[in-house]
């Protein structure tokens, strides 16, 4: 009989393309994230005033107005959506905050996949492994853990990421324009958006075509008004030193501390924060401004979660480093080196960013973009295992092998960390200030504080898992 009349491999193989498989997988983590998301309350710290204000506004346009002129900061978008997913949810608040958040997280995973052009199955495992370092990084947690009530760092992961697959798509007419759209939403959503003007303009400079020099253009006079506007128009300064608190070395200094270190001269402390942002990217280590390892190791004890976090990253960070040695010393500037000089340009533009203070949030775009980095030194190290080298394909190998292990416990830590945050947020609501709670007081305060009540009452009724009952090894490995 003729072996033609029954499927071959071919056949079956041809059902999935690495880059559908890729899709599933961002997929698939995607889903087990949303589904720990959705355990979490709405919670009360940066989140019920948020909503509370947005239930006083008498419309979005009232939103966003208000907020432009504010003394350290040009947010007025980020208002107006908090309004607008109020509207939405015509009582339901947890559903539309959280299922936004849900819905944004799941926009992020599928745009990092679509930015890295999978073709090979080879592509496929490297955006595979580049997942596992996103969700993996610590920055990651930043955009899971908290709501305020939307997550606008994660939104602006996600607008920096559509700037990003615009810059590398086919260029059309509408590229352009969505381009533009994209910078100009980002940038009045939070200073960190102009981070997708940034991704834009050196996409451009590297070759990409996807926005032409027309589009690039319009995005810099954009960025130029901006400025202008911002601070020339409204006067609107940047923050201080008064305004939170931030890490230094071994500790956290309080507004009133760092006033009394840097008020006089806060350049030194400014760079400090740059370098640390750096670095922080690179190898985990400090976080927040304060350097971990060496806090945990003074006070009488390293915690595994730290060995781990600054190994992987430090391995992680080397190979980088021998991918982009090699590929300079081979002269070669293809579609994988466009992606380290974007990733290299926004990690040096967030960190400068960040100069006020430190924070996981801040720094998440370049995080990110960190990831996109990793894609590329495990698509140019598994080129390179085709070479007929035998002891550095081994070396290579074992390498790969480490750092896979390593970033997938990261990843999973994610899981763990959002379980304990869903008892922490419980706990608050349970601890209300009982004048949250009060109908004393005008119609107004008697509206709001049934809203309150109702947040309050949702937030109860959720079932969470005891923190207090999980065992001691998962806090030592995945805890903060």
């Amino acid at each position: 009989m003729s072996n033609d009349s029954s499927p071959g491999p071919s056949t079956s193989a041809s059902v999935v393309s690495p880059r559908v498989a890729a899709y599933v997988i961002a997929g698939l983590i995607a889903l087990a994230l949303s589904y720990d998301l959705l355990r979490v309350p709405v919670q009360v710290s940066d989140s019920l005033f948020e909503i509370v204000d947005a239930e006083r506004a008498p419309s979005v346009w009232a939103a966003f107005t208000d907020q432009i002129g504010g003394a350290a900061y040009l947010r007025p978008l980020r208002i107006a959506q908090i309004k607008i997913l109020f509207d939405l949810a015509d009582g339901h608040y947890w559903l539309v905050y959280r299922g936004f958040h849900a819905l944004l997280l799941t926009a992020a995973l599928l745009l990092f996949v679509s930015a890295l052009r999978v073709r090979t199955w080879a592509d496929s495992a490297a955006a595979i492994f580049g997942l596992t370092v996103l969700t993996g990084l610590h920055t990651f947690r930043g955009l899971v853990r908290e709501g305020f009530p939307i997550n606008h760092f994660l939104e602006i992961v996600v607008f920096c990421l559509i700037a990003l697959n615009l810059s590398r798509s086919r260029h059309r007419w509408w590229t352009d324009v969505a381009a533009f759209a994209t910078v100009v939403a980002a940038s009045l959503t939070l200073e960190s958006g102009l981070l997708a003007g940034v991704i834009v303009i050196m996409a451009w400079a590297t070759g990409m075509q996807g926005v032409s020099r027309r589009g690039v253009l319009s995005v810099v006079g954009f960025l130029v008004a901006y400025f202008v506007f911002r601070f020339l128009s409204l006067s609107t300064g940047t923050p201080g030193l008064d305004e939170r608190s931030s890490g230094y070395l071994l500790r956290m200094l309080e507004p009133d501390e760092l006033q009394r270190e840097f008020g006089s001269n806060p350049f030194w402390f400014y760079v400090y924060n740059v370098v640390t942002s750096v670095l922080s990217v690179l190898l985990s280590d400090p976080d927040g401004g304060i350097f971990e390892t060496v806090r945990a190791w003074y006070l009488g004890g390293i915690p595994p979660r730290l060995y781990l976090a600054v190994a992987t990253s430090a391995l992680m960070t080397s190979l980088l480093v021998w991918v982009v040695v090699t590929r300079v010393k081979a002269r070669a500037f293809g579609d994988g080196e466009r992606l380290l000089v974007v990733a290299a340009a926004v990690l040096g533009a967030n960190a400068v960013m960040s100069y006020a203070y430190t924070k996981h949030e801040i720094i998440s775009v370049a995080g990110a973009f960190y990831a996109v980095a990793a894609f590329v030194a495990a698509q140019r190290s598994l080129e390179y295992l085709k070479t007929p080298r035998v002891r550095g394909r081994v070396t290579l190998v074992v390498l790969l092998a480490l750092l896979s292990v390593g970033w997938s416990v990261r990843s999973a830590g994610v899981h763990h960390m959002l379980r304990v945050q869903a008892f922490k947020v419980r706990n608050d609501w349970a601890r209300l200030p009982p004048a949250l709670l009060s109908d004393a007081g005008s119609v107004r305060e008697q509206r709001s504080a049934k809203l309150v009540r109702q947040l309050q009452q949702e937030a109860l009724a959720m079932p969470v898992t005891n923190a207090f009952r999980l065992p001691m090894w998962t806090d030592r490995w995945w805890g903060e």
